[in-house]
């Protein structure tokens, strides 16, 4: 999701990280006696799809920021994950931080110039999860429609199946208009963004360029953290 503010949320302190992953575990050993008690190879895509979800949001996040790339604009920041950052390494000038829980993720872009800034902005928001339904398309197509849809004790097919079912919920979740919550106030989200894209002013994107123009990579990025 790009955008101008990142929430700051997770656990802050020791206790609240305990509590967190106690909770956690019996979330997953929950999920874990659901599946294995009685147990039928349909069950596995109980585990399956939070499996996928959390392999599908890197490339959900490379998308923006790949597509952000092409076009033009700066990529400044890309966060995958919330709470405590776990990890941070830069690829070229892009910082990239992975953080301690994978539920979702955020790119910081910024346009170089106003060639068609309306347009692109909605380019980029759109290719989370284009690129997502990019992948449904090569499933279906190695898979077949009617195949995907067959219930079947088959674990490849299973695997298959439940990959598709995530990369739906969460094109759903990112494409259906909402913001969400950060310090700095509401952000939309990806079907959001989209939509506003064509409705900001020009002015907003200049403002954009000046902010990063204003001072260098390192300070802009603290000043204006990836969301």
């Amino acid at each position: 999701m790009p955008g101008p503010g990142l929430p700051q949320r997770g656990p802050s302190g020791s206790f609240e990280w305990w509590f967190s992953a106690l909770a956690l575990a019996v979330i997953l050993g929950l999920f874990a006696a659901a599946v294995f008690v009685e147990f039928r190879p349909e069950k596995l895509m109980a585990l399956f799809i939070p499996l996928f979800w959390v392999l599908l949001l890197p490339l959900h996040e490379a998308g923006h920021a790949v597509v952000a790339r092409l076009l033009g604009w700066y990529v400044g920041h890309v966060v995958i994950g919330w709470g405590r950052p776990v990890a941070r390494f830069r690829w070229g000038k892009t910082r990239i931080e992975i953080r301690a829980l994978p539920v979702e993720g955020f790119v910081r872009t910024v346009p170089t110039n106003l060639s068609c800034p309306r347009l692109k902005s909605a380019l980029i928001y759109f290719a989370g999860p284009g690129v997502e339904l990019l992948l449904l398309g090569i499933l279906l197509a190695a898979v077949g429609p009617h195949t995907l849809l067959t219930l079947s004790p088959s674990y490849p097919l299973l695997a298959a199946q439940s990959l598709a079912l995530a990369i739906l919920v969460s094109t759903f979740i990112n494409l259906v208009p909402h913001s969400v919550m950060s310090a700095t106030g509401p952000i939309a989200n990806d079907g959001l963004g989209i939509l506003a894209s064509f409705f900001v002013p020009e002015e907003h994107f200049a403002d954009m360029i000046r902010s990063r123009d204003n001072d260098n990579d390192d300070r802009w990025e603290e000043k204006n953290p990836a969301d």
